[in-house]
């Protein structure tokens, strides 16, 4: 296959028809991404939000080095001495706000506390995302193990279409034109956690449902699918795994029920998805969900596939 036959709307018909597949695959993803930037970011979903708004718009100013200098190394490497290059634009508080879906006092509030615990800086009116030296020790860590989990999505939807990649081609690709593919990758998922900000107004309650619906999956591929109760979670494991406070995951799995998104069994206090009817409620409806994700992600996967089979 060449480059200029594939298109995004066979990468859709591919997710479409082997959806059930893939998207075990893609949960873990954005359950790993999730969860790392809520830990990274004083386990709050929507500053992290925000510093990934800063992060997109740092990575398209390192891809305009370029234009004066085409060999510029733009890898996963090189990320940092680039970040060290680059003058951060400003931008308005209403700009953010309208990326990220959040309220604008929500985002002015945010971004003072980032402020306030050195997540982000400020010189003058200037915000800029400047982590300090121990911080990014630990992004190098987490962002690396980000891009493995990516290749093997990305292998999974390769294997569809009849160009079955390694994985560690994938990734060899990702890191070398590192700030290309994470600029790309980071304003989807803006898109993608707008999206969700716009429908539940917590991304909190996606990260815990996601959970929920990782382990109905796991619980469905094992052929299990007969009693959807075996694939149901605790608070204490979501908790666990996403770094959200027991507490809170109690509180929001029980507003996620009474939404109708989850179910519970009252028996053991445990939550779980009907695979019959996930998402059926009157907050989100699988198919649109389901359509929206598909059109949100499949440009980015085909700007990897695109760039592979060259």
């Amino acid at each position: 296959m060449s480059p200029e036959s594939l298109d995004v709307s066979e990468i859709q018909k591919v997710y479409k028809n082997n959806y059930r597949k893939i998207i075990g695959e893609f949960m873990n993803v954005q359950s790993e991404f999730l969860s790392g930037i809520y830990n990274r970011y004083n386990k709050d979903l929507d500053a992290a939000n925000i510093v990934l708004f800063f992060a997109k718009n740092l990575h398209q100013d390192t891809l305009r080095l370029r234009d004066s200098d085409l060999s510029t190394d733009i890898s996963f490497e090189n990320f940092w001495n680039n970040h060290s290059k680059i003058k951060q634009k400003n931008f308005k508080i209403i700009s953010i706000a309208k990326e990220t879906g959040l309220p604008k006092e929500t985002t002015r509030r945010k971004i003072n506390n980032l402020i306030k615990n050195k997540m982000l800086g400020k010189d003058k009116i200037y915000l800029s995302w400047t982590p300090e030296d121990k911080h990014k020790e630990s992004y190098n860590k987490i962002v690396s193990d980000e891009l493995k989990q990516i290749s093997k999505l990305i292998q999974v939807i390769s294997v569809h279409l009849d160009i079955n990649f390694s994985r560690e081609k994938i990734t060899d690709e990702l890191k070398k034109n590192y700030s290309f593919y994470w600029f790309h990758y980071l304003n989807t998922q803006l898109k993608y956690l707008k999206m969700w900000q716009n429908r539940l107004n917590d991304l909190e309650l996606l990260l815990i449902s996601m959970q929920c619906l990782i382990q109905s999956n796991l619980n469905s591929e094992k052929g299990i699918s007969d009693n959807i109760k075996l694939g149901s979670v605790s608070a204490t494991s979501i908790s666990d795994v996403t770094g959200i406070p027991r507490a809170t995951c109690i509180r929001k799995l029980e507003k996620l029920f009474k939404m109708k998104i989850i179910k519970k069994d009252q028996e053991t206090k445990r939550y779980y998805f009907d695979n019959k009817k996930i998402y059926h409620s009157n907050v989100v409806k699988n198919d649109e969900v389901a359509e929206n994700t598909i059109e949100i992600f499949s440009n980015f996967f085909l700007i990897i596939l695109k760039a592979l089979l060259r």
